[in-house]
């Protein structure tokens, strides 16, 4: 059990200037489907992970991919990341950030301080835009672990920004959580700001 517990919560964003990634198929994010979509159809659209892990607990089997690309520069940098989770095989949750331009996860983070518990979900995309990720509840992914313990769908809102190689250890991201029940209403709202530093 103590195993299970520690992949959950390692950190999903870990760009670091000497490993920058690998070109994937990020395209597929818009086609991704929970409850649908399988571990072998993420890895033939997406290709091979950068990183996996396989968690057996008492309750179900997980599989974790992650995914990520990096453009570095001496100051600035483009980093895109797709993290997936599985289980029993069937897509549970994922997230996504990019500050590339062609697919950017920006989103109005001040406008997302006005959402609030009744909200419809519906509401909330016509104020920011689309979601970057998407779980079932409760999430287990990351520091979001325990999220929306009684809502039945998590949608994240997510975007990350890189320093470049000259401050690659102060990765920040701004991010908007929102739980909702069956009926699309938003049960449960967290705002945060994520610190996000490097693994060497």
């Amino acid at each position: 059990m103590n195993k299970i517990v520690l992949l959950l919560v390692f950190p999903f964003f870990i760009l670091a200037a000497i490993e920058m990634g690998s070109p994937y198929n990020y395209k597929f994010n818009y086609k991704l489907q929970l409850d649908k979509t399988t571990v072998e159809e993420a890895i033939m659209q997406y290709g091979k992970p950068m990183q996996r892990y396989n968690v057996k607990s008492d309750v179900a089997s997980y599989v974790f991919l992650r995914y990520y690309s990096t453009e570095l520069s001496l100051f600035s940098g483009k980093a895109r990341i797709t993290y997936l989770e599985f289980r029993d095989n069937l897509l549970y949750a994922f997230i996504t950030a990019s500050n590339f331009n062609r697919d950017s996860t920006k989103f109005s983070y001040d406008k997302a301080k006005d959402i609030k518990i009744g909200d419809t979900i519906d509401e909330v995309i016509y104020r920011i835009g689309e979601p970057s990720g998407k779980g079932k509840c409760p999430m287990n992914t990351g520091k979001f672990s325990g999220f929306c313990k009684k809502g039945e769908y998590t949608w994240m809102w997510l975007y990350a920004n890189n320093g470049g190689m000259m401050n690659s250890n102060n990765i920040r991201a701004k991010a908007l959580l929102v739980g909702v029940d069956k009926e699309g209403k938003v049960i449960e709202v967290e705002h945060d700001r994520i610190a996000i530093i490097n693994e060497k």
